[in-house]
């Protein structure tokens, strides 16, 4: 059962993000291959794929964090800028909608439009993540709210453990981050 692994792991992940901790992006690396089994074998195939983008966000993340400032130095939590807002949300419309087709019409999801939007809207606030901007974590205690109830029907007990407590991480992260925040 690698559940209970990927539980702990993903906990330990989050728990140092809002610590702003580069270890984040190694545990989030190895959190992420073993969802990506997980959500395979519960067939919610739009939660797979997205392990694979968070993939390919946590390197480009990992890179940011740590050279992404000024003078390529360390990057500071910033509030997201207006064009990173107009780009989040036509980014999540869109991809929600995209993924929405795709689960209609080629897989056996039982629950392809809540499937679809946590996939679309977690890209979204990886993203914003990965550039610090502070209010990644309000998509992600959003992302959060509606991902418990998908788990649990899905009898991915754990993992709807794992979002309801992501849920006060992400309170936990937001005031964090912002008492850090560069005005």
């Amino acid at each position: 059962m690698i559940e209970l692994p990927a539980f702990l792991i993903t906990i330990a992940s989050i728990w140092l993000a809002t610590r702003q901790n580069i270890w984040y992006y190694p545990t989030g690396i190895v959190s992420v291959l073993l969802y990506a089994w997980i959500f395979f074998g519960a067939r919610l195939y739009a939660e797979t794929a997205l392990q694979f983008v968070w993939l390919v966000l946590m390197i480009y993340g990992w890179y940011e964090w740590l050279h992404g400032g000024a003078d390529r130095r360390e990057l500071p939590v910033s509030r997201t800028p207006r064009w990173g807002w107009i780009t989040a949300i036509v980014s999540g419309a869109v991809m929600t909608a995209v993924i929405v087709w795709i689960q209609r019409t080629f897989t056996d999801n039982p629950a392809p439009v809540v499937d679809s939007s946590i996939a679309a809207w977690s890209i979204v606030a990886q993203w914003m993540t990965a550039r610090k901007w502070l209010e990644n974590w309000l998509l992600w205690i959003a992302v959060n709210v509606i991902a418990v109830p998908l788990y649990v029907t899905r009898e991915l007990w754990l993992t709807a453990l794992l979002y309801a407590i992501l849920f006060v991480l992400g309170i936990q992260g937001y005031r964090r981050w912002r008492g850090t925040l560069v005005r």
